[in-house]
């Protein structure tokens, strides 16, 4: 598992060598931000279209080649985001990201989930709270040098992420290759436990979290940039403290699974708030309590939802939620790229409210649901127990009878 931490760590590190300035980097170098919502759609249709691949190449052949694989392909398009010859390679290197992305992205998780010996919904969301933790502090560090790439040449940020995955990759070749647990299992008995997986309330639930923060995260750079490129960093310092102080706050306040729809409608008000914002201090307070509810929302939904999957199909299913929320993304960033540029960063921002609200509504009617089933059996429990000492009863006076009779 510490293999599985390390590589986490790393590739973390080199995506936020690039990502803390990435928008500001292609907006300064004349793209419009309707372009960056496209290339993030380009990416996110790459990611849908090759999740399940390489999840199944992991669950049922090698867990090693897939995040090889995955590892080689993201550093080609760093190479070519480097060179950055014209729009088109931009949108190629983009593709080639989403590719890489979707090999690892499900993969890495899996290696350290299928080790959890508990698997109920809040031992899960614990789980995927300690790996926010090390995200978080290996975008601090990758965040901190991509800034002061940036500040020396912009274009550096790219070769700072390929130093940064060389090392992962290093790490991967240490990795002992394991197989599914259960490669005995048929194609068809295969589809049908992550067609199970997939048809639970619970990963709808996990898709519309994972995607719902798609217009702050799109657009806060831009939002930060207005001031200067050092509250850039300052933004980016925000992100990561939030996402790994949000794991803290499930434990401290005993935040559970249950309280999805609570957590759903905070981020509402935290959302508009860090829309409306004007002052430097409004901007940083609810970017960072945005941040954090979105990363305990996304801890709950991921606890609900791994808690039904066998370790068997757990990539695949990780990568099947990641393919539905990457063609949520893939819809929604342009349409926030292009209302942030005509109407201002607070009508974009805006538009990931009506996804919060959608997951507190699917979280109610999911517990709704739960409870109706749970009466339902208690009913019946009810009746049978009657049902059982009424039959008891006429025995015992069958019995009596029958002795008097004697």
């Amino acid at each position: 598992m510490r293999r599985a931490y390390a590589f986490i760590i790393l590739s973390s590190a080199g995506v936020a060598c690039f990502s803390v300035v990435d928008v500001v980097y292609f907006t300064a170098a004349g793209y419009t931000l309707a372009f960056v919502g496209l290339m993030t759609a380009a990416f996110n249709l790459a990611v849908a279209a090759s999740e399940l691949p390489f999840a199944v190449l992991f669950d049922r052949y090698s867990t090693k080649l897939a995040l090889q694989a995955g590892n080689l392909i993201r550093m080609v398009a760093f190479a070519l985001f480097f060179l950055n010859l014209s729009p088109e390679t931009l949108i190629l290197a983009q593709v080639l990201a989403g590719l890489g992305v979707a090999a690892t992205s499900g993969t890495a998780n899996a290696l350290v989930v299928n080790e959890i010996q508990s698997t109920t919904s809040d031992a899960m969301a614990a789980a995927f709270g300690r790996i926010s933790y090390l995200v978080a502090a290996a975008g601090i560090v990758g965040g901190v040098v991509g800034v002061v790439l940036y500040s020396v040449e912009p274009r550096a940020i790219w070769l700072g992420a390929i130093g940064f995955f060389l090392a992962a990759a290093a790490v991967i070749f240490g990795f002992r290759d394991t197989r599914a647990e259960r490669p005995e299992d048929s194609w068809r008995q295969y589809g049908a436990k992550v067609l199970r997986v997939v048809r639970m309330p619970a990963a709808l639930l996990l898709v519309l979290a994972n995607a719902s923060a798609v217009a702050p995260f799109l657009l806060w750079q831009v939002k930060f940039d207005s001031y200067s490129i050092g509250f850039v960093l300052v933004g980016y310092l925000i992100l990561n403290g939030a996402t790994f102080l949000g794991p803290l706050l499930m434990s401290r306040f005993r935040v559970r699974t249950a309280h999805v729809a609570a957590v759903a409608i905070a981020n509402v008000a935290a959302v508009v708030a860090f829309g409306l914002a004007t002052e430097v201090w409004s901007i940083a307070i609810s970017f960072f309590v945005h941040v954090m509810l979105h990363v305990v929302l996304v801890a709950l939904a991921s606890g609900l939802f791994h808690s039904g999957v066998e370790n068997s199909v757990r990539a695949t299913a990780g990568s099947a939620i990641s393919l539905a929320d990457s063609l949520v993304v893939a819809a929604l960033a342009p349409l926030v790229g292009w209302i942030g540029q005509s109407f201002g960063l607070g009508w974009g921002i805006a538009v990931s409210c009506v996804t919060y609200v959608l997951v507190a509504l699917l979280s109610l009617s999911r517990r709704n649901r739960a409870a109706a089933r749970a009466a339902a059996r208690a009913e019946d429990a009810a009746e049978h127990a009657a049902e059982d000492a009424a039959d008891a009863a006429a025995k015992g006076m069958t019995d009596d009878s029958a002795e008097g009779r004697a």
